[in-house]
């Protein structure tokens, strides 16, 4: 007796379409209960029909609708979406020109440096911080003048941090401590302005 084709043993024909195929392979799984052999008889003549298939996809021989997905062929693309690269966020060119994306140290260590000044004011509180205010705005120099090497650029950048920190210290500061600010809460004020604008500018 000649052995089965996958198709007879399913019981479709050659021409029977993807759906017929896997509703007939769904059907005699159901039926067959804890039959493991021929379970696993069922299971090997729809994979010999799917590999023919796919192998006549392949060659041209037949059409498959676009709605039926191969494994592989998702994979392939799953792979493809995930090695595109993401859009960034999109900046204007003149937003880009000024706003860095900094690293931890760069965040870090000007807060380190500044802090530490504003730690030198509270510890002599009696004389007005123009020393401290000066290493503050030749550190703010340096840490920008870092990213660009263009002097000029961070040295501006610096003396408006320090004049937008000053004047808001003194517009906050003053009204709420009724014309007597402590130098450490003016400097402090002042140093954040400054910090803000040594990490965050370019």
């Amino acid at each position: 007796m000649a052995e089965m084709s996958p198709y007879q043993v399913l019981g479709v024909s050659e021409e029977a379409s993807f759906e017929e195929i896997q509703s007939a392979r769904a059907r005699l799984l159901a039926s067959l209960g804890a039959d493991e052999q021929q379970q696993e008889r069922v299971e090997q003549a729809y994979d010999a029909i799917l590999m023919q298939r796919l192998r006549l996809r392949k060659e041209g021989k037949i059409a498959v609708p676009d709605r039926i997905r191969y494994a592989e062929q998702r994979a392939a693309r799953l792979e493809t979406e995930l090695s595109l690269p993401r859009p960034a966020a999109q900046n204007s060119p003149w937003i880009s020109r000024w706003l860095d994306s900094p690293s931890a140290p760069d965040v870090l260590w000007p807060a380190v440096l500044l802090g530490g000044l504003v730690g030198w004011v509270v510890l002599a509180p009696d004389e007005y911080p123009s020393l401290q205010l000066a290493l503050g705005l030749m550190a703010c120099i340096y840490f920008l003048y870092r990213k660009e090497r263009r002097f000029i650029r961070a040295f501006l950048l610096a003396l408006a941090g320090l004049s937008l920190g000053l004047m808001l210290a003194y517009g906050i500061a003053l009204p709420l401590t009724g014309g007597d600010a402590p130098g450490a809460l003016l400097v402090g004020i002042t140093f954040a302005v400054m910090w803000l604008i040594t990490s965050f500018l370019r």
